[in-house]
């Protein structure tokens, strides 16, 4: 715990390069050193080191890394070092890995597992929303993990019908790992944590800015084995993440588009470039068939329900099994999308496209309503992603 304060206080430092705080912190064997290095020797570290950024390692305070060392244990946010044996290594060996990464639910075995990013433009059209949507639900049928950026548009698809499948997302914020952006994207940013992983390279309560999204893209790619470009123009945010892609040597897909589509400019360069075109998920899933052992083994079918009977009884009469008792009326105090998923639960082992057709509300709602209904005991998860109700 004394050393990760030190690597806290370094991930706190605002206005230093990711890059510089990963050399500085390679170069002097660890943040202690740094922490108590002074200028000249930051200097000596590292010859790229702007004066701007000296200067704000000269802070040496530690109030705001024990705050966020403080906010982690209480919410159960994990604290990977780049040092740390559970750092991802894919991660690890991109050119400027995150010295400090933050993560806030489950973070699957991201160097034994398939982990694809789908990603593309927040001002998405519905050809662009349809194949995201399609993308996610092929990759989480197949065993891939998705990995995208939380926004928007092409990105929020994808990772919605991964998680209608069933399917294991990781969301990379450009944001604080604790704050929702954009807000109406709370119960995404619930789900994926339910269901997945958060991840950020940011503490919590840490201001961050737009330029910090397309520092984060370089995560969204390292993580990942390939990217999935459903829509980009030319000049984009999105298109820079295929850059960062092809720079860490990932494999790179793209959807192609209308030739005079603004939308699909970059993803048909892309494909002019020699990134392998694709039509949906199963597309990236068979340039990945000899290697099988990335992806998970699916769920095993529940087994049929049957009635109990008596075989000691005459045959001619039927015995009906009375364990189902009629639902207990709903609290009126809980939240409105957790009555109406409750509401929706009208059987055992419902399935969650079930519950969120009944519903009438989106998938992450939905599966951020379940998430707290299992929490409060109200609702129990079963095989195959069923939902039981016991409230």
């Amino acid at each position: 715990m004394a050393r990760l304060k030190y690597w806290v206080w370094l991930s706190c430092i605002s206005g230093v390069r990711p890059m510089i705080k990963y050399r500085l912190a390679q170069a002097m064997d660890g943040p202690e050193k740094l922490f108590f290095a002074q200028r000249d020797e930051l200097v000596a570290a590292e010859p790229l080191l702007q004066k701007g950024e000296a200067d704000r390692l000269m802070d040496k305070s530690l109030e705001t890394a024990s705050k966020a060392l403080s906010f982690c244990e209480e919410h159960g946010i994990s604290v990977l070092t780049v040092q740390d044996a559970a750092y991802p290594d894919r991660l690890r060996h991109i050119p400027d890995p995150p010295a400090v990464l933050y993560v806030w639910g489950k973070l699957p075995p991201v160097d034994e597992r398939l982990l694809v990013a789908v990603v593309g433009t927040r001002k998405a059209t519905p050809y662009g929303i349809q194949m995201a949507s399609a993308i996610g639900r092929d990759l989480a049928k197949g065993g891939a993990v998705v990995v995208s950026g939380l926004a928007v548009g092409c990105d929020g698809a994808a990772m919605e019908a991964a998680l209608r499948e069933g399917g294991t997302v990781i969301g990379v914020l450009g944001t604080a790992i604790d704050e929702v952006y954009p807000a109406r994207n709370r119960p995404l940013f619930e789900a994926t944590r339910a269901h997945g992983a958060l991840v950020s390279e940011y503490p919590p309560h840490m201001r961050t800015y737009p330029v910090d999204f397309k520092v984060r893209n370089r995560i969204v790619t390292g993580l990942s084995m390939g990217v999935a470009v459903v829509e980009a123009p030319r000049k984009s945010g999105t298109r820079s993440t295929a850059d960062h892609a092809l720079e860490q040597g990932r494999d790179v897909f793209a959807v192609p588009g209308n030739a005079d589509s603004y939308t699909s400019g970059g993803c048909n360069d892309l494909i002019a470039q020699g990134a392998a075109p694709i039509a949906g998920g199963r597309d990236i899933l068979r340039a990945y068939e000899g290697r099988t052992d990335l992806l998970r083994q699916k769920a095993a079918e529940p087994a049929d329900i049957h009635i109990k009977k008596e075989i000691d009884k005459p045959k001619d009469i039927v015995y009906i099994d009375q364990s189902a008792t009629r639902p207990k009326p709903i609290p009126s105090d809980l939240p409105e999308p957790q009555k109406k998923v409750l509401t929706a639960m009208t059987r055992p082992d419902m399935l969650a496209d079930e519950i969120i057709e009944s519903a009438g509300l989106g998938a992450p709602e939905v599966l951020a309503a379940l998430t707290m209904l299992q929490i409060a005991g109200h609702v129990v998860q079963g095989t195959g992603k069923r939902y039981t109700r016991k409230l």
